[in-house]
């Protein structure tokens, strides 16, 4: 027999081989197995909905900022009715959900909303039946903080731009995301656009937005976004879905334009440079940029807070592309942000704000030692002599009782009458607007008082954004999570109240604003102006702020127009801004004071969460380059319900409105007028606050510039300073000799060009 053929010795090698093949077979089982199994985490049972999940603007975030995300169901099985839910928001002390209905057979898309989380990059979105989870699925994000410019590309050919954009870094030296995006991950509504400060939109159909897209779209830019549009091959119909008031100028025709038109824009242009094809049309608002005779086929249009600029030629081709200017053109268009969300990491002071409530404050000492004086007298003298008159000293085992019970009853009725029966919802809100438009957002802080323990079923029909606050709860709130029901209305489901206790939650919608419209300009250093109320209402106690500088005016009623005159200086006592607009700060407990007193102490917290820089704890300014409008309302923003409660309402309303500025005459930028960022540093320490720079051993490029302002300027004079300076006026005009170079130490963090 040949050896090939001889069979196997029985024993341990004959066992082998036969778990050997059992293994491979098993192997083989797992492995037909597998895809079935793993190909999709949604899918973990047969039958079951398949789910696919992404967060819009291709993933990107921002801390404190909504996101939105895009639910995929597809139901072969049987009808599933359950919820979509995620658990997100401020440290995860909220979980969102929606309500889902699949009928058989069934591909339907559903939108959640969320806060990423500060540290993390994933969020898991369940589909649940009852206490049953169907499917699941991990979504991924990108975090980007408060300071960082974002800007999205929309493109045929997004390679021909992104990397040719090349903006200067932020003030903290966080360069600019740059995001390639489609149409369709823009979201619908306003609140997740957030994390996107710019965007550019080249050679796409504008069409494929849906109505809801392009209500967002309007409503980002009047908060402060700024769309450029782009000419391409697709031409003026590539417009078609933006609203005609939003566009400076509506293209009739493609012309060819000579290079020299579009210096201005992009500098020294070659001198090989050829025509381009641009589209041109009559100027219908804002200014021209670039023009051919009366045709304009560049201009730039505000809307709201916000811009507008369409470019008629195309920046991706021929020399414009292929030179240095298109570094120019995208700076020029794409400034830095100026002022972003309200409020985004640090909430605390809001929190205190919506917790000043008098039923939430001590008693008058004088209340309680009048009650603890009649309790004494009555339970022992009084009780004693009515006694001995009567000869009945031993009924003191009954009357002592007895007294003391109605004490207690009468203590009660006392705190009662304090704090009241009813349930109180107090509701501190930051509006925030743009100039001679009604669209804005507002951020509400909504706090639930009970006077008695209870679970409650809260709605706000309108279908607001409700999370918990960043930073927890004051005045005793239980802290516990928030079952948040998103739709139309909103819903948090059974929050709990403990005893004479407040919850606070935190909502954010689109609003309208009181229409407000401003001529301001800065001339020879001071503000000068009028502002005026175009809206049905009163605007209480405004004021106008340009960094430390500020100017407060009589209330300004519905139609009253006001004159500004605010000189533009530095706050060199460090003042913060709430007493430059309310007056210093009084001591004592809040809950005895008059109602105009504790309403001034809220609009005091207010005023200081809007002025605070969670990087140096504490800071003067408003986070914007233009003034401000700071004016108060009555009224609530929400319409809160409860469910079996009619509450009673209290609150205040911060109107937030950001105004343009044009500049006239020779002007000096100094202070409060000129922002810088750091470019790049290689020193071995080094650190940055608006007052001061310090750094250890080597070398730091900084980038300083003015204000925004609408307009061109000249610059005749550069002035800089070293040490503890007291102001370009004294001066004096020179050469600013180069440093010596620092001493070598011997140590890896030597400058390259170190003096030995």
């Amino acid at each position: 027999m040949p050896l090939s053929a001889s069979p196997a010795p029985p024993g341990p090698r004959r066992t082998a081989t036969r778990v050997r093949r059992a293994l491979v077979v098993l192997i083989g089982v797992l492995a037909l197995v597998a895809p079935a199994g793993w190909t999709s985490s949604s899918a973990a049972a047969e039958g079951a909905p398949v789910m696919e999940a992404a967060v819009m603007l291709e993933g990107h975030g921002r801390v404190g900022a909504w996101m939105s995300i895009e639910v995929r169901l597809r139901n072969d099985g049987p009808a599933v009715t359950g919820e979509l839910r995620l658990s997100g928001g401020a440290q995860s002390r909220t979980s969102f959900g929606t309500p889902v209905d699949l009928p058989p057979q069934s591909d339907k898309t559903y939108l959640l909303y969320a806060q990423p989380p500060a540290f993390g990059g994933t969020l898991d979105v369940a589909l649940v039946a009852g206490d049953r989870v169907i499917a699941t699925h991990e979504v991924d994000f990108t975090v980007h903080d408060a300071a960082q410019l974002v800007v999205g590309v929309i493109a045929e050919r997004p390679e021909g731009i992104v990397p040719r954009i090349d903006l200067l870094p932020a003030t903290n030296g966080s360069r600019a995301a740059i995001v390639s995006l489609q149409p369709g991950d823009l979201p619908e509504r306003v609140e997740a656009w957030g994390p996107l400060d710019r965007l550019i939109w080249h050679d796409v159909d504008s069409g494929q937005l849906s109505p809801g897209q392009v209500a967002a779209l309007r409503g980002w830019i009047a908060g402060g976004g700024r769309l450029v549009v782009a000419g391409g091959t697709a031409g003026g119909a590539m417009l078609s879905g933006f609203p005609e008031e939003l566009l400076p100028y509506h293209p009739e025709a493609t012309i060819d334009v000579a290079p020299a038109t579009f210096t201005d824009l992009v500098g020294t242009v070659p001198a090989d440079a050829a025509d381009l094809p641009a589209l041109a049309g009559q100027l219908v608002r804002g200014r021209s940029m670039a023009t051919v005779g009366e045709q304009t086929v560049a201009a730039e249009a505000p809307f709201g807070s916000g811009s507008v600029a369409l470019l008629g030629f195309d920046p991706t081709r021929g020399w414009v592309a292929e030179g240095d200017g298109v570094e120019a053109l995208w700076r020029r268009l794409l400034p830095q942000r100026s002022t972003g969300p309200i409020v985004t990491a640090d909430d605390g002071q809001l929190v205190n704000a919506v917790s000043q409530l008098p039923a939430l404050a001590l008693p008058p000492i004088g209340g309680l030692l009048a009650l603890l004086a009649g309790y004494i007298l009555l339970i022992g003298p009084i009780n004693y002599l009515v006694l001995r008159k009567l000869d009945k000293r031993e009924w003191a085992w009954v009357t002592m009782p007895v007294l003391i019970a109605v004490f207690a009853a009468g203590a009660y009725g006392f705190g009662a009458a304090l704090r009241g029966l009813d349930v109180i919802v107090n509701e501190v809100a930051i509006v925030r607007g743009a100039p001679d438009t009604t669209e804005g957002t507002a951020q509400v802080y909504l706090g639930v008082f009970s006077p008695s323990r209870g679970t409650y079923q809260l709605e706000v029909p309108g279908g607001a954004l409700l999370s918990s606050t960043l930073n927890g709860e004051l005045a005793g709130g239980s802290g516990g999570a928030l079952d948040v029901l998103q739709g139309d209305p909103a819903r948090v489901r059974d929050l709990v109240v403990s005893f004479g206790s407040l919850r606070t939650l935190r909502a954010e919608t689109a609003t309208s604003v009181p229409r407000v419209r401003a001529d301001l300009r800065l001339e020879d250093g001071t503000l000068k102006g009028t502002v005026t109320n175009l809206s049905d209402r009163i605007l209480e106690k405004p004021a106008i702020v340009l960094g430390s500088s500020v100017v407060t005016l009589g209330d300004l009623a519905a139609g009253a127009q006001q004159s500004v005159s605010l000189p533009i200086r530095g706050d060199p006592f460090g003042q913060s801004l709430s007493d430059r607009i309310l007056g210093q700060s009084l001591l004592g407990n809040p809950g005895a004071t008059g109602g105009s007193t504790a309403r001034n102490l809220v609009r005091r917290a207010v005023l200081d969460q809007l002025t605070f820089d969670p990087n140096l704890d504490t800071s003067g300014q408003l986070a914007s380059e233009s003034p401000v409008l700071l004016a108060w309302g009555t009224g609530d923003v929400l319409d809160v319900r409860i469910s079996g409660e009619v509450p009673r309402r209290t609150g205040n309303t911060l109107f937030y409105i950001p105004l343009p500025m044009t500049v006239r005459g020779k002007t000096t930028f100094e202070g409060d007028l000129l922002r810088s960022s750091v470019v790049e540093t290689d020193a071995n320490f080094f650190s940055k606050t608006p007052q001061m720079v310090d750094m250890g051993l080597g070398s730091a490029t900084l980038a300083y510039r003015p204000v925004a302002f609408d307009g061109e300027f000249h610059a005749s004079r550069v002035v800089l300073g070293f040490g503890f300076f007291e102001g370009v006026p004294r001066a004096t005009r020179g050469t600013v000799a180069p440093l010596d170079p620092q001493p070598c130490l011997d140590e890896e963090t030597d400058a390259p060009d170190c003096e030995e």
